[in-house]
Parts: structure tokens; C-alpha cells; sequence
């Protein structure tokens, strides 16, 4: 008997890197140009690849949208942790809520296609919920210590709260629209003084 040897995992090579990521930053600009409905072809003809390179990449249109919803989530949490470190609690929860708001009609057909394939407990939706709770409730925190925000707002509810104002967003709507929303929640996670 012979044994087998044991495969060997190897990082992908680093043309395949920056071939997903291109696939991944022209669905981006697509999707939110045209929706999630944006030919493949144009996606791959975007990123400068061959639509068989897509493919490889993605096997299905799903899996694109997936990975362009995570980018997304991921670019999101990154900036808002960069804003909690470098802004006032109070103005990095603002632009925080604006950093989603500029995405949330794009994502929201995106949203729809992984939900009808993979639920509302897909690995991308959980992952991007818990990572962007942590983030919320790192600069929330921050701001009740400061004695900014009341104590019995939770990073639960502001990212409900978000969630809400997401749904307000239209496709082609100007970010400065939702604008007096966001100052108006800000203010009410306020502590009274």
C-alpha cells in the first residue's frame, strides 16, 4: 500500500491576486453604476481580463456579488475604525453613518441576491454585522466615557439605527440628502446635559 501524500496548499500566485481584486473593484464601480444586473462580460472587460479569468475567479454571478458586498462591508469597518482613531466620538459616529449611507443603495441589490441564494445567515452577512458592531460599539463607547453619548444607547441599536436610514437611501441620491437624518439620530444619542 502506498500512501498518498498529503496536498499542498499553496498562496495564490500574486497575478491572481490583483486579477480578483480588479474583478472585484470594476464590479464595484458597475454594480453601483448599474446594478447588480451589469453584464459579466463588461465586468471582466473593465478589470482588463478575459471573461474566462472572471469565471475562474467567480463561478457564478453570485459569488461576485458576494465578494463585491464584502470588499464593501470590510472597506467600511476599516474606514470607521480610521475614524474613530483619528476623530472626535461624535464626528466619527457621523461619518461613520455616512460611509454606510453612501453604499446602501448598491449594497441593497447586492443584499437581495445573497439573501435569495444564502439567507439572512450567510457567512458574509454575519461576518460584516459582527465586524461592524464592534466597530460601532468601540467609537459609542468611547463617547459615553467621554460623557457624549447617553448610557443606555447599545451599538446594537445604532446599527439598527443605520439599517434604518440605509433603507431611505435611493439609487442615485446625494449623500448630503440623508444628512439632516444622521444629525437628527446623533442628537438624540446625546447625553442631556
Amino acid at each position: 500500500m502506498t500512501k498518498a501524500t498529503p496536498a499542498v496548499s499553496r498562496a495564490p500566485r500574486a497575478d491572481a491576486v490583483r486579477n480578483r481584486d480588479k474583478l472585484v473593484a470594476a464590479a464595484r464601480a458597475l454594480f453601483a453604476e448599474g446594478g447588480v444586473d451589469t453584464p459579466l462580460e463588461r465586468v471582466a472587460a473593465d478589470a482588463g481580463v478575459g471573461i474566462g479569468t472572471l469565471y475562474r475567479n467567480f463561478p457564478s454571478r453570485q459569488s461576485l456579488i458576494e465578494a463585491v458586498y464584502r470588499s464593501q462591508s470590510e472597506e467600511i469597518v476599516a474606514n470607521g475604525k480610521q475614524f474613530g482613531e483619528t476623530m472626535a466620538p461624535d464626528d466619527a459616529l457621523v461619518a461613520v453613518f455616512d460611509e454606510y449611507l453612501r453604499t446602501a443603495a448598491s449594497k441593497r441589490g447586492m443584499k437581495e441576491v445573497i439573501l435569495a441564494e444564502l439567507g439572512a445567515d450567510a457567512p458574509v452577512f454575519v461576518d460584516s454585522r459582527e465586524n461592524s458592531r464592534a466597530m460601532i460599539e468601540t467609537i459609542l463607547v468611547a463617547g459615553q466615557e467621554q460623557g457624549l453619548f447617553r448610557d443606555d444607547v447599545t451599538a446594537d441599536q445604532v446599527f439598527r439605527l443605520i439599517g434604518g436610514l440605509s433603507m431611505t437611501c435611493h439609487v442615485n441620491g446625494d449623500i448630503a440628502d440623508s444628512r439632516p437624518l444622521v444629525r437628527v439620530v446623533i442628537d438624540g444619542l446625546r447625553r442631556t446635559r
